[in-house]
């Protein structure tokens, strides 16, 4: 999934309670909690204070809460030191800080090797 994100910003704040899927091309930022599939065009920032319980995909994501579920994402995961990700990672780079939980398999592809 290219980044479509046009420089906007969706912020769930954290009173927000979501039970459904959302999609949208732009970047996200989650202070609240969501019980459904997120399919974001853009970055997924999910704050300490974030929950998010489904399926993910996003071009980047910065996890601070708490994610029960999987994700694919095209660049960079981040999972913020405290965070907590139960579930299957795919994405081409990832950086766990220190006392980050994961509990899951991660998965990266391998460029091939020049000849």
């Amino acid at each position: 999934m290219a980044n479509k994100s046009n420089g906007e910003l969706t912020h769930l704040s954290s009173s927000t309670v979501i039970e459904g899927d959302i999609k949208l091309e732009n970047d996200i930022r989650i202070a609240g909690s969501v019980i459904g599939s997120i399919n974001a065009g853009g970055a997924l920032i999910v704050e300490q204070t974030g929950k998010i319980k489904g399926e993910i995909k996003a071009s980047s994501a910065t996890i601070a809460g708490r994610i029960h579920g999987n994700i694919e994402c095209d660049g960079l995961m981040t999972l913020e030191s405290r965070s907590c990700f139960v579930g299957d990672i795919k994405t081409r780079q990832i950086v766990i800080n220190e006392n980050a939980e994961f509990q899951g398999t991660c998965a990266m592809p391998v460029s091939s090797p020049s000849e």
